[in-house]
């Protein structure tokens, strides 16, 4: 029956997000097998350095400028790695904080946000931006959503398409996904295990598991008074469904660095 099947994609969809990855795609072992792409991490007197933002993964283009950006030889020793959310309560604390902000992306919705007496709620946000995506999708069948349809809000979450613009742009094996429930509860034990995984060393330096990295509804989306609906996670959960699947199966699920 309908409610079999839709207790039995719960059940699915609740296992693989209880799921702890920390490691490249799939294809790393494919393309090591291959003598393709193996980069060594061994190297004695090298120099790290980093940067970020929130919003290279979402960001059009991003991959393809940054691969422009290096030689060949350079961009080899790139590494990549993202801290994914669920999309869910990703789209969720983006809509809390770009509302805040006065940045939400309004994108097909009549509000204005300069009266500061808006009563736009986060399941009335998502709708709009659920209908946004079906008629994109309608009217273009052969396109990805992103970024064909957009980059932030609801597309902002489709992680699989954002991270297979890197891995065409460079390769799988430099690209690493770390789960953000795994680094909010014990951010020290997923930063060494991220660490060995680059050939780096991790030093606590005081961090402790217990409250460095912890975040919670409360705490992240203080002042907001708005939640996601039970209907409204569902119809969600059915929409980016189809690309956790898609993610799931970029990454190495069987292998790599799982606990």
């Amino acid at each position: 029956g309908v409610e079999e099947v839709t207790e039995e994609v719960e059940a699915t969809r609740s296992k693989r997000q209880e799921h702890k990855f920390v490691g490249p795609l799939a294809e790393l072992r494919k393309t090591e097998q291959a003598g393709l792409g193996a980069v060594d991490n061994d190297s004695v007197g090298a120099t790290v350095s980093a940067d970020f933002t929130s919003t290279y993964l979402e960001a059009r283009g991003t991959a393809t400028r940054i691969r422009a950006s290096y030689t060949d030889t350079q961009s080899k020793q790139l590494r990549f790695v993202t801290i994914l959310r669920d999309p869910v309560d990703r789209l969720f604390s983006y809509f809390v904080a770009a509302k805040k902000a006065g940045t939400l992306d309004l994108t097909g919705v009549d509000v204005d946000f300069s009266t500061g007496d808006d009563d736009l709620t986060f399941d009335s946000w998502a709708q709009y931006q659920l209908q946004r995506a079906g008629t994109c999708m309608s009217k273009n069948p052969e396109q990805d959503l992103w970024p064909h349809c957009g980059t932030e809000g609801l597309f902002g979450s489709l992680y699989s398409k954002q991270i297979a613009s890197f891995a065409e742009a460079f390769s799988p094996d430099q690209v690493y996904v770390v789960s953000f429930d795994s680094y909010t509860q014990n951010g020290p034990r997923t930063l060494s295990k991220l660490a060995d995984e680059l050939g780096l060393e991790f030093e606590a330096d005081g961090m402790s598991a217990a409250t460095d990295t912890a975040v919670s509804a409360s705490s992240e989306d203080e002042g907001s008074t708005d939640s996601v609906g039970t209907l409204t996670r569902k119809k969600l959960n059915r929409f980016f469904d189809p690309y956790r699947d898609e993610l799931y199966s970029m990454l190495e699920m069987d292998g790599g660095v799982n606990f």
